[in-house]
């Protein structure tokens, strides 16, 4: 009988969390080559040109991997490099102009998905934010 109820309570339990994840909304960016810097040492991390850089703390995107078949276009994605710096994490008068961290956290409330295009081919790059101090 105790082993019944244990399993009906872990079962409940199980469903309360599963109800309690929340989806993520998607933001489609437009992979920018000017804007969005790579390392040929580190090929999946994606640099923004407004990084604050490895003294004040970095933010970055780490691919996830590539998907297929995505309802959006280039032409619908974002460009990057206007919403950050249109963004609260962003000020051109102050140094570091961006707050890294505040975009990581903002970030990390988002499915981010870049947009490349390559030769009449549409990529799709899955990314996760990610901070690191050095």
């Amino acid at each position: 009988m105790k082993i019944v109820v244990f399993i009906l309570i872990a079962l409940f339990s199980s469903v309360i969390l599963k109800a309690q994840e929340k989806t993520k909304d998607t933001l489609f960016f437009n992979y920018d080559n000017k804007y969005i810097k790579t390392h040929a040492e580190i090929p999946n991390h994606f640099y923004l040109q407004d990084g604050s850089g490895s003294n004040y703390g970095s933010f970055y995107f780490q691919k996830v991997k590539n998907l297929d078949n995505q309802k959006t276009n280039k032409k619908t994605a974002l460009c990057l490099k206007d919403f950050v710096q249109s963004s609260a994490f962003y000020d051109k008068n102050k140094n570091p102009k961006l707050n890294d961290y505040k975009l990581w956290e903002y970030f990390n409330s988002y499915v981010v998905i870049l947009v490349k295009k390559n030769h009449q081919k549409i990529e799709f790059i899955q990314v996760d934010s990610a901070y690191e101090i050095e």
